[in-house]
Formats: structure tokens, C-alpha cells, sequence
């Protein structure tokens, strides 16, 4: 049976950039596979870019075929985030 989780990351998909596409996990019978995507945005004057992924997990057919099984959505974006560094000034 397949499945889709929600995607609250669906506002940012058409403009969203992909950066990345890994098969993070294979054995014999499943694939996940990992898809990375930059969301760039403009809001009052201010850049900033979100980042999210999206994993899907099929089932591998003996005929080679591949099989959606799961597809779902995280947020990226707190994986880069370095409290250590500062926000540049709008001067800069």
C-alpha cells in the first residue's frame, strides 16, 4: 500500500531548488531514497532560504521494477542552522 504524509513543506515545492538525490539505504527487497531541496524566499525586504527533504521508500520487484511504497517530508533546515555564526546586517 502506498502512503503520503502531508507535505507542509507544499507552499515551497514549486519554487524550491533540488540540490541533492541519495539512495541512502538498499538491501534486496526496499530502496530509500533521499531528495534535498533549497527553498529560497524573499519576505519584507529579507532573504532567506529553508531547507527541506523528502524520503521515499519502495519495494524492489525480482524483475527490477521499483514499487512506491512511503513517500514523506522533514524539515532540513535545522540541520544547518550554526547558532555560533551571526545574521549579517542589512548593510553588510
Amino acid at each position: 500500500m502506498q502512503t503520503k504524509t502531508q507535505n507542509r513543506f507544499s507552499k515551497n515545492l514549486e519554487a524550491s531548488i533540488p540540490l541533492a538525490n541519495y539512495d541512502i539505504f538498499e538491501d534486496g527487497d526496499l530502496l530509500v531514497n533521499r531528495l534535498y531541496y533549497a527553498a529560497p524566499e524573499f519576505k519584507e525586504g529579507r532573504f532567506s532560504c529553508s531547507f527541506f527533504y523528502e524520503d521515499n521508500t519502495y519495494h524492489k520487484e525480482p524483475s527490477g521494477d521499483i514499487t512506491l511504497l512511503h513517500s514523506e517530508y522533514g524539515d532540513a533546515t535545522l540541520l544547518t542552522e550554526d547558532p555560533s555564526v551571526p545574521e549579517l546586517s542589512a548593510a553588510e
